[in-house]
């Protein structure tokens, strides 16, 4: 067994990751195939169903009828209750041959074989789907033998699941648009056009979406805006030590060093866009903040175990793999706006998504492990393991210079000794060395493994008192042995620190002002004015005449249906559209909304939302339209006047069709006043 196997065999079993992906996958699996099936059971059913509804209406009419007498009625009951009149309409049986001829007049016969070829498409929909899946599958296993098998099965599986979303979007659009039509028309002999229009509306959105996805191109590069590249004649002590580690480990060093403000280190082989323009071919990214926090033995062990992805070929995974992976999401994407026709494909490349990701998971763990044995060779396995934890702490304690800093009156970050702030702050924080080991350590694109599964690999397991003991030792920084003599190199960075950390002081103040107070009203105030919206009155006048047409409908059906279920149905269909169409015109007759640094205030409600009731704000869109949540912090009632059941819930809604202007834009301001965004200054002219 190869290294690659036995690493990809251990974290495949690895307990933390497989349940979930393999609950979501099930469950993705089940809601694409949900729509089709009952597709393919209305149209099993169907045929069986009309030729109830034809027996019960031919013998109505028989026993009504005059023209027959009691002996001849109740032989003409007895074999029309055993008639099919799917098979009459396709040939004419002896003795039939009118009541034959009538069924074609009438396309009755017409109807059965329709209903016929709906069975036959949605049968087919559903086989493919079938083979689709166990396609996938096989693939999906395939992919776990390597790299190349994972991008090669990815790719085929990509095209497979586009293919199948794609042709479950052509054929369920008439398909569905069939079946409500038949369903309506066997249940009360009436059909609602607008809903058969609605779904080839929805299906046909759905497609234009894909197509636009399919055929546009999706760039994959790394932004950098708090960096810049590193020639080797601007430090060439890094670049040496660099040089070194590659050589070392038997493989070509990089072709650009860049150094920037993000706190991670990676290689890439992708375009990265800096502060000096972009940067191609191979690149090492290196961390500015984490470089004066670790020591040159500690980020020597970072570069190994980044130059061991160049040894894997991990890179090509990046250059192959990721970008499809990109286009899969977007085509997600599309096929979630697309409304509920677009369902069932937007749920089987969910389940493709789900497929593909334990193997991903699988393979990226293995990558890293593999990559952290680089690390241990290049230096030790004891030096690996100190980096991996001292990266951990130093992340932590870079933020927590960043909170720091951002209430100081200067616009400088702190200079420190890890080992200093580890026994300023973070010893006396028994609960961050347990939470330690669980972290994970930050990529652009990847995932990693926990840190006590990397320890683990490189056989060195700690406790938390081993860890805080290892992070507090002092020790020169890399920074120092590097790059020391040439500060002029991160002046531009340094300023640009400098600027954002005085706009996030600014911000941090205007965040923490209270609105209860005078001086915090005058701040918020005059930061965020007061901006009212009025309802437009055809916002809801439409979707009050869309309720008369329903009040309409309903009434129709009660008073036309045969059959009592339907007219019930109908009445109760009349009576909610009145009661609705009430409510929402008391709700939104020359109503107002009003958005304050406070909150929001509407004519339609019983109070007032104050955002410091909101814990967050979510939005959903619904083509032009697009709907706010407001999640409570405790359980509220309702806000609307006229709700029906008052009891406190944990969330309201706001559609922002209503008002004037684009929803999308209404809702960026409504986001903003809440989390107290300020303007962004206008651009020079």
């Amino acid at each position: 067994m190869t290294q690659n196997q036995a690493s990809m065999r251990y974290t495949m079993n690895s307990k933390d990751i497989l349940p979930p992906v393999r609950r979501q996958r099930r469950l993705a699996l089940f809601k694409s195939l949900l729509i089709p099936v009952l597709t393919l059971a209305f149209f099993l059913v169907a045929p069986h169903w009309l030729n109830v509804k034809l027996r019960t209406e031919l013998s109505q009419s028989m026993a009504a009828s005059p023209a027959f007498t009691p002996a001849q009625r109740e032989e003409w009951l007895v074999k029309i209750a055993t008639m099919d009149f799917d098979a009459i309409g396709q040939a004419a049986t002896p003795g039939l041959e009118k009541l034959h001829d009538h069924l074609v007049a009438a396309g009755v016969a017409a109807n059965f074989q329709r209903l016929h070829w709906g069975l036959g498409l949605a049968l087919l929909l559903a086989l493919g789907l079938d083979a689709a899946v166990w396609i996938i599958y096989a693939l999906n296993e395939r992919a776990k033998r390597s790299q190349a098998d994972l991008i090669r099965s990815y790719q085929l599986a990509w095209r497979i699941s586009m293919v199948s979303a794609i042709a479950t979007l052509f054929l369920l659009i008439p398909l569905l648009t069939y079946a409500v039509f038949e369903f309506s028309v066997i249940l009360t002999d009436h059909y609602i056009p607008k809903l058969l229009f609605l779904i080839v509306l929805l299906g046909g959105l759905a497609l234009l979406n894909c197509g636009v996805i399919l055929f546009k191109k999706i760039p994959l590069e790394f932004h950098e805006p708090m960096a810049r590249e590193v020639a080797p004649a601007e430090a060439p002590e890094l670049w040496q030590a660099v040089r070194q580690a590659a050589g070392r480990l038997a493989t070509s060093p990089p072709d650009r060093i860049i150094i920037g403000m993000q706190l991670n280190f990676y290689v890439t082989e992708l375009e990265v866009k800096h502060d000096g323009g972009r940067t191609r071919g191979k690149a090492l990214f290196l961390s500015l903040p984490l470089l004066k926090l670790l020591s040159e033995a500690e980020v020597t062990a970072i570069i190994g175990h980044e130059l061991g992805h160049f040894i894997g070929e991990d890179t090509r995974l990046t250059r192959e793999f990721f970008p499809l992976r990109l286009k899969a999401r977007a085509t997600l994407v599309a096929m979630a706006r697309s409304g509920w026709v677009g369902w069932p494909s937007f749920q089987f490349l969910n389940f493709f998504g789900w497929c593909f990701g334990e193997t991903e998971k699988a393979t990226s763990r293995s990558r890293e492990l593999l990559a952290d044995q680089q690390a241990a060779t290049l230096t030790s396995p004891a030096t690996a393991a100190r980096a991996l934890v001292r990266f951990q702490v130093a992340v932590e304690a870079f933020q927590r210079h960043l909170k720091s800093a951002i209430h100081r009156a200067t616009g400088e970050l702190p200079n420190r000794p890890l080992a200093l702030v580890v026994r300023e702050t973070l010893a006396a924080e028994p609960e961050f060395w347990t939470r330690l080991f669980e972290q994970k350590q930050p990529h652009p694109l990847d995932s990693h493994p926990a840190l006590h599964v990397r320890l683990d690999s490189l056989g060195q397991p700690m406790s938390a008192a081993e860890a805080q003991a290892l992070a507090g030792e002092d020790s020169v920084s890399a920074y120092d042995q590097w790059l020391s003599h040439h500060p002029e190199l991160f002046t531009s960075l340094d300023q640009q620190t400098a600027k954002v950390l005085a706009d996030l002081q600014s911000r941090s103040a205007v965040v923490a002002a209270d609105y209860g107070t005078p001086g915090g009203r005058e701040l918020l105030d005059r930061l965020f004015p007061a901006f009212k919206w009025r309802v437009r009155p055809a916002a809801y006048g439409v979707g009050l005449a869309f309720l008369g047409v329903f009040i309409l409908l309903g009434l129709l059906l009660a008073l036309e249906a045969d059959v009592p279920a339907a007219r019930l149905i109908g009445l109760m269909m009349a009576g909610v559209s009145a009661l609705t169409m009430v409510i929402q015109y008391q709700r939104h007759y020359r109503s107002e909304l009003l958005l304050t640094a406070e909150g929001l205030r509407y004519s339609g409600w019983c109070r007032p939302l104050r955002f410091a009731d909101v814990q967050t704000i979510s939005a959903a869109g619904h083509y032009s339209n697009l709907i706010l949540t407001f999640h409570w912090k405790t359980r509220q009632p309702p806000l609307w006047k006229l709700s029906l059941l008052r009891l406190p819930g944990r969330r309201e809604t706001l559609s922002l069709s209503m008002l004037p202007g684009k929803p999308l834009a209404n809702g960026q301001l409504i986001l903003r006043y809440f989390t107290r965004q300020r303007a962004p200054d206008p651009k020079p002219q």
